[in-house]
């Protein structure tokens, strides 16, 4: 008798764990470090949905920006129904409210502060199906 309270005890606190766990938090959300090919950039991923990309002193990205001469906004979508999650960057047209363009990726958290992201850049529609092209590891960096 005394095994089976141990056990249930047991497992009543491995269900409470696994509940809290990693996968069903918001663990993408704040501001990242990535390196590529050879440059520092910041990638930061806000509360409310918006994407902010920061390379060589440029910002690209958030509430409201200068794309090609439109006042444009960049928000994100991220699937976590499946593995890796999938991760959409969405740029808008502020004035007129219409989507102008979308990058489809992929991302892997390692671990609470390491993220591993792959992107299609070049034009390219299809979404990647693992990190092995056009792969960053982010660290968090606040």
């Amino acid at each position: 008798m005394k095994f089976l309270k141990q056990f249930s005890l047991l497992l009543t606190a491995l269900f409470l764990f696994s509940a809290f766990s990693i996968d069903g938090e918001k663990t993408y959300v704040g501001k990242w470090k990535g390196k590529d090919q050879g440059e520092i950039g910041f990638l930061t991923l806000t509360e409310d949905n918006y994407a902010i990309f920061e390379f060589n002193g440029q910002i690209v990205g958030g509430k409201s920006y200068n794309s090609q001469g439109v006042d444009a906004s960049m928000k994100y979508t991220v699937d976590t129904s499946s593995e890796p999650y999938k991760i959409d960057f969405i740029i808008l047209d502020n004035s007129e409210g219409e989507e102008l363009g979308r990058l489809k990726g992929i991302i892997k958290m390692n671990n609470r502060n390491e993220m591993e992201m792959a992107m299609t850049f070049g034009g390219g529609t299809e979404r990647p199906t693992d990190f092995s092209v056009d792969n960053i590891t982010f660290s968090r960096y606040k």
